[in-house]
Protein backbone atom coordinates (compact mmCIF):
# COMPACT_ATOMS: atom_id res chain seq x y z
CA UNK A 1 0.00 0.00 0.00
CA UNK A 2 1.51 3.34 -1.05
CA UNK A 3 0.97 6.50 0.92
CA UNK A 4 -1.63 8.71 -0.65
CA UNK A 5 0.65 11.71 -0.44
CA UNK A 6 3.05 10.03 -2.84
CA UNK A 7 0.42 9.68 -5.55
CA UNK A 8 0.57 11.85 -8.63
CA UNK A 9 -0.90 15.29 -7.93
CA UNK A 10 -3.25 15.04 -10.90
CA UNK A 11 -5.01 12.13 -9.21
CA UNK A 12 -5.63 14.37 -6.21
CA UNK A 13 -7.22 16.93 -8.50
CA UNK A 14 -9.57 14.38 -10.05
CA UNK A 15 -9.90 11.44 -7.68
CA UNK A 16 -10.79 11.56 -4.00
CA UNK A 17 -8.18 10.23 -1.62
CA UNK A 18 -8.69 9.39 2.03
CA UNK A 19 -6.08 10.40 4.53
CA UNK A 20 -5.02 7.56 6.80
CA UNK A 21 -3.84 9.29 9.98
CA UNK A 22 -0.25 8.63 10.91
CA UNK A 23 0.54 7.24 7.44
CA UNK A 24 0.02 10.01 4.91
CA UNK A 25 -0.90 13.04 6.95
CA UNK A 26 2.46 14.40 8.00
CA UNK A 27 2.65 18.19 7.43
CA UNK A 28 5.28 17.90 4.69
CA UNK A 29 3.17 15.29 2.86
CA UNK A 30 0.04 17.43 3.03
CA UNK A 31 1.97 20.47 1.86
CA UNK A 32 3.42 18.52 -1.08
CA UNK A 33 -0.04 17.38 -2.18
CA UNK A 34 -1.64 20.82 -1.84
CA UNK A 35 1.22 22.52 -3.67
CA UNK A 36 1.17 19.93 -6.48
CA UNK A 37 -2.62 20.18 -6.76
CA UNK A 38 -2.35 23.96 -7.13
CA UNK A 39 0.38 23.61 -9.75
CA UNK A 40 -1.91 21.20 -11.62
CA UNK A 41 -4.67 23.83 -11.63
CA UNK A 42 -6.84 22.70 -8.72
CA UNK A 43 -9.59 25.16 -7.86
CA UNK A 44 -10.60 23.47 -4.64
CA UNK A 45 -9.53 20.86 -2.11
CA UNK A 46 -11.85 18.70 -0.09
CA UNK A 47 -10.49 16.89 2.96
CA UNK A 48 -11.77 13.66 4.41
CA UNK A 49 -10.20 11.05 6.61
CA UNK A 50 -10.28 7.33 6.21
CA UNK A 51 -13.50 5.59 7.17
CA UNK A 52 -13.70 1.88 7.79
CA UNK A 53 -17.00 0.06 7.51
CA UNK A 54 -17.36 -3.67 8.13
CA UNK A 55 -15.64 -5.62 5.39
CA UNK A 56 -13.36 -2.74 4.48
CA UNK A 57 -12.18 -2.51 8.07
CA UNK A 58 -10.96 -6.12 8.16
CA UNK A 59 -9.19 -5.85 4.81
CA UNK A 60 -7.56 -2.53 5.72
CA UNK A 61 -6.38 -3.72 9.13
CA UNK A 62 -4.92 -6.86 7.56
CA UNK A 63 -2.93 -4.75 5.08
CA UNK A 64 -1.96 -2.32 7.82
CA UNK A 65 -0.60 -5.18 9.94
CA UNK A 66 1.51 -6.27 6.99
CA UNK A 67 2.79 -2.86 5.83
CA UNK A 68 2.71 -0.69 8.97
CA UNK A 69 2.53 -3.01 11.98
CA UNK A 70 3.53 -0.16 14.30
CA UNK A 71 0.20 1.58 13.46
CA UNK A 72 -2.10 -1.43 13.97
CA UNK A 73 -2.91 -1.01 17.69
CA UNK A 74 -3.60 2.71 17.23
CA UNK A 75 -5.98 2.10 14.32
CA UNK A 76 -7.77 -0.67 16.17
CA UNK A 77 -8.34 1.78 19.01
CA UNK A 78 -9.33 4.71 16.76
CA UNK A 79 -11.88 2.62 14.84
CA UNK A 80 -12.94 0.26 17.64
CA UNK A 81 -16.53 1.46 17.92
CA UNK A 82 -17.02 3.52 14.78
CA UNK A 83 -16.37 3.66 11.05
CA UNK A 84 -15.42 7.36 11.06
CA UNK A 85 -12.90 9.25 13.11
CA UNK A 86 -14.26 11.67 15.67
CA UNK A 87 -14.06 15.44 15.40
CA UNK A 88 -11.08 15.56 17.75
CA UNK A 89 -9.01 13.62 15.20
CA UNK A 90 -10.53 15.06 12.01
CA UNK A 91 -10.78 18.78 12.78
CA UNK A 92 -7.03 19.53 13.10
CA UNK A 93 -6.23 17.82 9.79
CA UNK A 94 -9.03 19.60 7.97
CA UNK A 95 -7.85 22.91 9.40
CA UNK A 96 -4.28 22.22 8.30
CA UNK A 97 -5.31 21.37 4.72
CA UNK A 98 -7.55 24.47 4.62
CA UNK A 99 -4.65 26.66 5.76
CA UNK A 100 -2.36 25.12 3.14
CA UNK A 101 -4.99 25.71 0.43
CA UNK A 102 -5.12 29.40 1.40
CA UNK A 103 -1.33 29.61 1.55
CA UNK A 104 -0.93 28.16 -1.95
CA UNK A 105 -3.89 29.99 -3.46
CA UNK A 106 -6.07 26.98 -4.17
CA UNK A 107 -9.39 28.64 -4.99
CA UNK A 108 -11.83 29.20 -7.77
CA UNK A 109 -9.96 31.42 -10.22
CA UNK A 110 -12.48 31.46 -13.07
CA UNK A 111 -12.92 34.83 -14.74
CA UNK A 112 -16.60 34.06 -15.39
CA UNK A 113 -18.60 32.10 -12.86
CA UNK A 114 -21.45 30.09 -14.24
CA UNK A 115 -24.77 30.26 -12.47
CA UNK A 116 -27.98 28.38 -13.05
CA UNK A 117 -30.51 30.27 -15.15
CA UNK A 118 -33.16 32.19 -13.28
CA UNK A 119 -36.46 30.41 -13.02
CA UNK A 120 -38.64 31.44 -15.93
CA UNK A 121 -42.39 31.18 -16.01
CA UNK A 122 -43.45 27.84 -17.49
CA UNK A 123 -44.52 28.13 -21.10
CA UNK A 124 -47.78 26.53 -22.20
CA UNK A 125 -47.18 24.52 -25.35
CA UNK A 126 -49.76 24.76 -28.12
CA UNK A 127 -51.46 21.59 -29.31
CA UNK A 128 -51.75 20.97 -33.01
CA UNK A 129 -55.40 20.30 -33.81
Amino acid sequence: MATFASLDAQQHVVDPAWLPTGISDRPEQLEEVVRAAREAGASGIWTNLLFLRAGTREHFLEQLARDWPEELARYEELYRRRAYLGAAEAKPLRAEVSALAKRYGVRDRRAVRLAPPTAAQPKQLALAV
